[in-house]
């Protein structure tokens, strides 16, 4: 209930976005048209940054630092992972992440509200063989108490 309450928020918020971009993970995100202050931006743009490198690097402590208590995210084939879910995924030993990028970086904040939008793309080996893909990606971010909290991400597969 609460993601349905945070969607409808962003949706009536959605007249007046107020809008960053980036062209590569290593590209600070550069203010389109936007009153949100650089700081802000530039600690969404860092969040995502280490939420990817969390996969790499299995940063357990990254992830629960990241991640709200009440988050929830939607895979492909709509498999729904909450946190202590993510968590345990990243931080599998069995599972080795070899490259991890993302493009096309966009920040959307509305107020106390953030969607960090971007493409990734994983390299890695399980123990059922390698694997590899790019994703289209929307994570919402909440600010509580002062800071930006993960509440929701939406993964798709890039097929083209």
């Amino acid at each position: 209930m609460k993601i349905l309450a945070l969607f409808t928020l962003m949706a009536s918020a959605a007249l007046a976005p107020v809008a960053a971009s980036a062209q590569t993970a290593s590209a600070p995100a550069a203010a389109a048209t936007t009153t949100a202050s650089p700081e802000t931006l530039a600690a969404l743009e860092k969040l995502n940054s280490e939420w990817l490198t969390a996969y790499k690097t299995r940063d357990g402590a990254a992830l629960d630092r990241i991640l709200a208590d009440d988050f929830e995210a939607i895979y492909p084939g709509g498999r729904i992972l909450r946190k202590a879910d993510l968590i345990k995924t990243a931080t599998n030993p069995a599972r080795t992440v070899s490259d991890i990028g993302w493009d096309d970086l966009k920040i959307l904040v509305f107020g106390d509200v953030a969607v960090v939008r971007a493409r990734s793309r994983i390299v890695g080996k399980t123990a059922e063989g390698d694997f590899s893909g790019r994703n289209d990606y929307a994570d919402i971010y909440v600010r509580r108490a002062g800071a930006w909290r993960a509440v929701s991400a939406h993964v798709v597969p890039v097929t083209d």
